[in-house]
């Protein structure tokens, strides 16, 4: 609902409303005589001929006005746009109408809670709710399904009905058919004109709501066969044919002038209502119940963009508490109470032993061999299974086992353990023999009565270290000096996808574990390089069907700085379901980045100066320029031979000072590279931004040599960013300032005015008459309207004034700088001026009129922004109530509209 349409609407209600106050204030009793006298309407929608419905509600009038002695209860059959200038002309008090049109009517008038829903009977069967019956004619053999309905002529009798339109759109949108672009509608009049369309062949298909077949068979007005049901349900007890989900039924609600007496006694003979048994079999009437929850028609209207939530973009904090202020506070006081007293107990008990469950099995069943171990005693706490056959101990023996019994001190390895997270140690068997281990080691906080406990996982990497012993002088140097990287654990239930990761699994990418959470398998898959995913999806699929008995891949996983890390997640499935599926698996992840990187390396060095798509420049460490790829001569326009030779200085733009390049030259001697971007100039004249690597390059021993410098052209990035900057702070059809940027402003507008003096003015602008256009023209003619709207507003203002639209035909003029209040006049004046003038868009006449409020700052009390804003506002409704095509200033006496 946008603010012009909640504030005519709120000042409707307390139109309404005053007269009923004014009487009991004073308690007249010849007003509460007058207002007896008068009989109380019943309002019904006309969904088919008004003689069915007369002859289907006759009976709850009568029974309504036998029940309530004092009021006679008329009852009046109406269609939708009667239904709707009855309700504006406060000419109905009760009102009896589909789901979908009590949530448009409650968004345009004051109503009160829904009294009752309609009861419906067929047979020996009651049901509160509704649905829709999609019908086809008998011999349509290809008409079958949802999916059927593609490209097909529909009747329907009209878009603002339930069963009739948005429910079985609803469930052809499931199945991706979307009807409104993909089918023919022929809108009729009722629900027995889509019948009859059908049944003429106007129509191939036609859309009703349930109970309507049944009626007319039963009537001897259909043929049972004439017609079938596409796509039919089969839904419990409810009693009619039906192609979608339920719905509920009609709601009866009063009008917000009717009082709080006679509704409860309205209630009571509704809730009373038993209709003789002809009747219900003749009218399928059965009576009324208890209040259904109509939320779900709500939100099958939202998610189709339907009114009255088609034009829902923005919706006010006093918009949701007028409606569900009493909803908010009983879901407050239960929030509170639930989390406060059972959620932050329970579950957190729960989290913990399914914690420590989960850990246990992965401790128990992993095929790694795994310690639990307590350093400073030197001794070994627990091992698993894995353990006792890698040492050839038995677990029992493992157990308080001196850990200079299983490791060779002094082996050259590094550290004592508990200062890395992984090292390569020696181990030694029972058996006298010892194996080159890679051991991680994770702290274990909280537990052993103040010391500290670690969870080591062992690998036997004998024959890995004599592989690499063979490399080349940099493998062996490297891997001798790999420090311990962090090993993340995994848990994964195949079936339901849930999955559970340790937090060194998180820190690994970059992360937090809480900035991931909720995590699950799609969050794995999200940061796995998608050249990868596919092969790691294939090692999956052989350890599932038993190809393989461990899953063991090498990936590329999105690190949180952007950057890619190379993974060896190994893992293995330990449960199984009744029939052979993959139930739960579990694994670890390890960094292996540095690894890949030196393997990499020997393969890239040759090609990727030659075939990189980033400019790449080569100097000595003068400067000056040794060499550059093909890609630096496409990025800069200069030719290889130009360059040779010369100081990369004549790229420079002049948009970075001479400080920024001391800057980077200081990084680069004591780091050894710089990374940044910088703006430079191509051969012909035009810049370009690059985001730009320069490297320190070391000869074999070790002695500076060269710098090299990569760079990537991010222009476009730039010229994106710089748009998007533009379509947050401003309204994507006219190009004004939004509210945001309007607010930021005035704000500023503001503290200028108290620094410089003068005065400054906000003017609230609303547009009179901009809906009649939308209804008449179309929405695409309004929008063409609001585009010539805002250049004449503009074109009457300075500079230094701000322009803004922040809702549909509601637009805000900041007027700063100004001498006097005086000054503002004659260009708030001007603006109505534009406003009413009369403009002609594709050879049609349109005009429309400006109501227009205003206020100034500074003022004798103390006043924000916000209080400016709400005191042009509540002007502009008084210019509004004054005959509208006018400008009102703000007055301490106004009230707000």
């Amino acid at each position: 609902m946008t603010r012009a349409r909640f504030g005519k609407s709120f000042c409707q209600r307390v139109r309404q409303g005053l007269p009923a106050l004014f009487v009991f204030l004073l308690g007249l009793p010849w007003g509460l005589a007058s207002a007896a006298a008068e009989p109380m309407v019943l309002g019904v929608l006309a969904v088919r001929p008004a003689a069915v419905m007369q002859e289907r509600y006759e009976p709850l009038a009568e029974h309504l006005d036998r029940t309530i002695a004092d009021r006679d209860v008329e009852l009046r059959i109406l269609s939708r746009e009667a239904l709707d200038d009855a309700l504006q002309r406060n000419a109905i008090d009760l009102l009896l109408t589909s789901p979908t049109h009590y949530e448009i009517v409650r968004s345009e008038n004051a109503l009160s809670g829904v009294l009752a829903t309609q009861i419906s009977r067929y047979g020996e069967q009651q049901t509160r709710s509704l649905g829709s019956a999609i019908i086809a004619r008998a011999d349509s053999d290809d008409i079958e399904t949802l999916a059927d309905l593609d490209g097909r002529r529909i009747a329907s009798p009209g878009t603002c009905c339930l069963a009739g339109y948005q429910a079985p759109l609803r469930e052809a949108l499931d199945v991706g058919v979307d009807l409104r672009e993909r089918a023919d509608f022929h809108f009729v009049d009722d629900h027995d004109a889509v019948i009859d369309a059908v049944l003429a062949g106007d129509a191939e298909v036609g859309f009703v709501r349930t109970g309507l077949l049944e009626a007319l068979i039963d009537g001897g007005e259909l043929a049972a066969d004439a017609l079938k049901l596409v796509e039919p349900q089969e839904l419990g007890a409810f009693p009619y044919r039906v192609s979608t989900r339920l719905y509920p039924e009609w709601p009866l609600v009063t009008l917000a002038h009717v009082d709080a007496e006679t509704e409860r006694r309205i209630a009571a003979a509704l809730f009373g209502f038993q209709p003789d048994e002809a009747v219900v079999r003749q009218t399928g009437l059965a009576g009324f119940g208890p209040p259904a929850d109509y939320l779900t028609v709500e939100r099958l209207t939202r998610s189709l963009g339907l009114p009255p939530f088609e034009g829902a973009d923005r919706i006010t904090w006093r918009q949701l508490w007028a409606q569900y202020r009493v909803e908010a506070v009983i879901l407050g006081v239960s929030a509170a109470l639930v989390l406060l007293l059972s959620l932050a107990l329970l579950m957190r008990h729960l989290a913990v032993r399914r914690s420590e469950e989960r850990f246990r099995r992965f401790f128990e069943d992993n095929d790694s061999a795994m310690l639990l171990v307590d350093f400073q005693g030197g001794t070994v706490l627990d091992a698993n299974r894995a353990a006792a056959r890698f040492y050839g101990w038995s677990r029992d023996e493992l157990i308080d086992r001196p850990l200079a019994d299983i490791w060779v001190e002094g082996n050259g390895a590094g550290g004592p353990l508990p200062e890395a997270d992984r090292e390569i140690y020696t181990a030694r068997l029972r058996s006298g023999e010892t194996r080159q281990v890679e051991a991680h080691a994770t702290s274990m906080r909280g537990v052993g009565h103040g010391r500290k406990h670690f969870f080591v996982i062992i690998h036997d990497v004998t024959e890995r270290v004599r592989a690499e012993a063979a490399l080349a002088e940099e493998r062996r140097r490297l891997a001798n000096v790999i420090e311990g990287t962090a090993t993340g654990t995994w848990e994964w239930n195949v079936q339901t996808g849930e999955t559970h990761f340790n937090e060194r699994w998180a820190e690994m990418l970059g992360y937090r574990l809480a900035e991931l959470e909720p995590v699950s398998i799609a969050t794995w898959e999200g940061l796995v390089h998608s050249d990868d995913l596919e092969k790691s999806n294939r090692m999956l699929e052989a350890c599932f069907s038993g190809k393989a008995h461990y899953y063991d891949c090498e990936m590329r996983m999105c690190h949180r700085g952007g950057h890619w890390v190379w993974v060896l997640s190994r893992g293995r499935v330990l449960e199984w379901t009744g029939d052979g599926r993959p139930l739960r698996m579990w694994g670890t992840h390890q960094d292996i980045s540095d690894r890949k990187r030196m393997e990499q390396d020997l393969q890239l060095a040759a090609s990727v100066f030659v075939h990189a798509r980033e400019a790449i420049m080569i100097t000595d460490l003068d400067a000056h320029i040794v060499d550059v790829n093909a890609a630096f001569v496409r990025m800069t326009g200069w030719r290889r031979d130009e360059v040779i030779g010369r100081t990369p200085a004549f790229l420079r733009s002049g948009k970075q000072d001479a400080a920024f390049y001391r800057r980077m030259w200081q990084r680069l001697r004591h780091k050894g590279y710089w990374t940044g971007e910088l703006w430079n100039r191509r051969k012909d004249g035009s810049l370009f931004a690059e985001r730009l690597t320069v490297s320190l390059v070391r000869d074999a021993d070790g002695h500076p040599s060269n710098y090299m410098a990569l760079a990537s052209d991010i222009t476009d990035l730039k010229t994106y960013q710089k748009q998007l900057e533009h379509r947050a702070s401003h309204d994507a059809l006219t190009g004004l300032p939004n509210r945001v940027l309007m607010a930021d402003r005035l704000r500023h507008a503001m503290a200028q005015t108290r620094r410089r003096g003068g005065v400054l003015a906000v003017v609230f602008l609303d547009l009179d008459g901009f809906k009649g256009v939308n209804d008449r023209y179309g929405h695409d003619m309004g929008d063409r309207l609001l585009i010539e709207v805002s250049k004449d507003f503009a074109a009457q203002l300075r500079e230094v004034d701000t322009l803004a639209r922040i809702s549909g035909d509601e637009f805000v003029v900041v007027l700063g700088a100004l001498t006097e209040p005086a000054a503002a006049e004659p260009v708030i004046a001007r603006l109505v001026e534009a406003a009413a003038r009369e403009r002609v868009i594709d050879g049609k006449p349109v005009q429309v009129t400006a109501s227009a409020g205003y206020s100034f700052y500074p003022q004798d009390e103390p006043v924000d922004d916000e209080d400016l804003l709400k005191q042009a506002d509540t002007a502009m409704y008084a210019a509004k109530e004054a005959g509208r095509n006018r400008a009102c200033p703000y007055r301490p006496d106004m009230v707000a509209g």
